[in-house]
């Protein structure tokens, strides 16, 4: 094989060239401590941090969407807790107002404050949280409850909200973190429409209607208060179940988090023994390219 001039060149510039690069590049990688700047740096490496990040970017959408139900879910125990207290309230009421001795004004301005609680339940059935109403079913930006004498009327509807926490199909008795007008307060708003004709009777404060409210009112009053219980009851558990999810997935977020370092980040101390030795190795290079370089005409002239 005849080896010419320019073929040492060629060579030796080409490996002076490959020691540079790798100066580059451990340069390159000290100065952000990651050590995947492209694919061609480690193929599968990079491979692994896509699957890594995907995960991490799904599992931070999911606590998220945990948050986010968490919060709405606390909105509306706090408004049901409210309600609740004011069906004590109004069964307190009634029972003083249908002992039977009480005159008729007595029993009528009973059913002056009754009517002013049922006033304070459907504001409490308007709540929001931001611009969406937490009652209204999917109609959440429509303002639910609306009262005309006393006729109440729902304008929201019996679909459930749903903030998914796992791959898959929402399943809405599972994913779902709001409860319907209908039910807090009954299929026809039942409980409502109870609660205004216990106010009539009130109001009318006769001894007939006395003797309605301790015989009906009363029971209408505790059948009403125990759905509300219930329906807060099923909330706290599906409550329950989101802070669950929220610790895994918490948890998830640092173990996913931890192998993406694992994968991309440096090895700080190898990286600088690395480029101590790139950089003794183009040194010795360049002293010995010097000596083998095939002396040029210029050369013999000085």
């Amino acid at each position: 094989m005849r080896i010419t001039n320019n073929t040492m060149a060629y060579s030796f510039l080409n490996s002076l060239n490959k020691s540079l690069e790798r100066q580059y590049d451990i340069q390159e990688q000290l100065a952000d401590r990651k050590a995947i700047h492209r694919p061609s740096d480690d193929p599968i490496k990079t491979i692994r941090s896509l699957r890594f990040n995907s995960n991490l970017k799904q599992n931070e959408q999911y606590t998220q969407n945990v948050k986010d139900a968490q919060s709405w879910m606390e909105t509306t125990d706090s408004a049901m807790s409210d309600l609740s207290s004011i069906m004590i309230n109004i069964k307190e009421q009634v029972v003083q107002a249908s002992n039977g001795t009480n005159p008729e004004d007595a029993v009528k301005t009973i059913g002056k404050a009754i009517d002013n609680l049922i006033n304070h339940m459907i504001t409490i059935g308007n709540t929001k949280i931001g611009d969406r109403y937490i009652f209204a079913g999917q109609q959440d930006k429509t303002e639910p409850f609306k009262r005309v004498g006393d006729e109440i009327f729902y304008n929201g509807d019996a679909s459930k909200i749903s903030m998914p926490i796992q791959p898959g199909v929402a399943t809405p008795n599972q994913d779902s973190v709001n409860l319907t007008g209908f039910e807090v307060f009954g299929d026809g708003l039942s409980v409502l429409n109870n609660l205004i004709e216990i106010k009539q009777k009130l109001e009318d404060g006769s001894a007939e209607s006395q003797k309605w409210l301790s015989e009906t009112g009363l029971k209408y009053i505790e059948d009403g208060h125990n759905k509300m219980l219930k329906s807060q009851t099923e909330l706290g558990t599906r409550m329950s179940m989101y802070e669950m999810a929220q610790t895994m997935m918490e948890k998830n977020n640092t173990i996913i988090t931890g192998d993406v370092a694992a994968n991309e980040d440096l090895d700080i101390p190898k990286a600088i023994i690395d480029f101590k030795n790139a950089e003794n190795v183009y040194r010795m290079a360049l002293s010995v390219g010097a000596k083998i370089m095939p002396a040029s005409l210029v050369d013999f002239l000085r």
